[in-house]
């Protein structure tokens, strides 16, 4: 990722300032079939379309169940039967397509949000996206927010998408 400006607002030049120049080339997508991943899947999709990057959706399977994907993907009859997790992925793969963006997709096994970040790094992302449930109280307390553990552990930006 080429970033134009860097610092603190006290250290940048105002004559500096050029045309904004962030450019994203490869960009992580985390989706669990969920509204807010769907949203997700949607704002890294229009990136990529706007950035001329590449996708890689993911979901982490945390080990409860062992979930594969279906060789067709397009036909709606198709993911009957399919943990709609893995949807998520056809949903990301099949919105890239008819947007001619370049997308891979893939579920990964193993702790969600280390699985993530490690993904992320290996691909050689410029970016994160997902989306937040919005856990909140007890439940958020005990399982925590994946999103939050990714933003505060990930070393490239994360783009948290929140449904309405």
């Amino acid at each position: 990722m080429k970033v134009c400006i860097k610092g603190a607002a006290e250290d940048v030049k105002l004559g500096d300032i050029q045309d904004v120049c962030l450019d994203f080339d490869r960009i992580l997508l985390a989706t669990d079939g969920s509204e807010p991943a769907i949203l997700a899947t949607q704002y890294a999709v229009t990136m990529a379309k706007t950035f001329g990057a590449s996708i890689k959706a993911i979901y982490v399977d945390d080990g409860v169940e062992a979930l594969q994907l279906p060789e067709e993907i397009e036909a709606d009859d198709t993911w009957e039967g399919y943990h709609p997790s893995v949807k998520g992925l056809g949903v990301a793969k099949v919105m890239c397509e008819r947007n001619g963006v370049e997308c891979e997709i893939e579920i990964i096994q193993g702790g969600v949000t280390k699985r993530i970040i490690r993904t992320a790094e290996a691909y050689g992302a410029d970016l994160i996206v997902l989306g937040e449930t919005g856990r909140t109280g007890l439940k958020r307390l005990g399982m925590g927010s994946i999103a939050e553990t990714v933003l505060r552990g990930a070393p490239m930006p994360v783009l948290v998408c929140k449904a309405e």
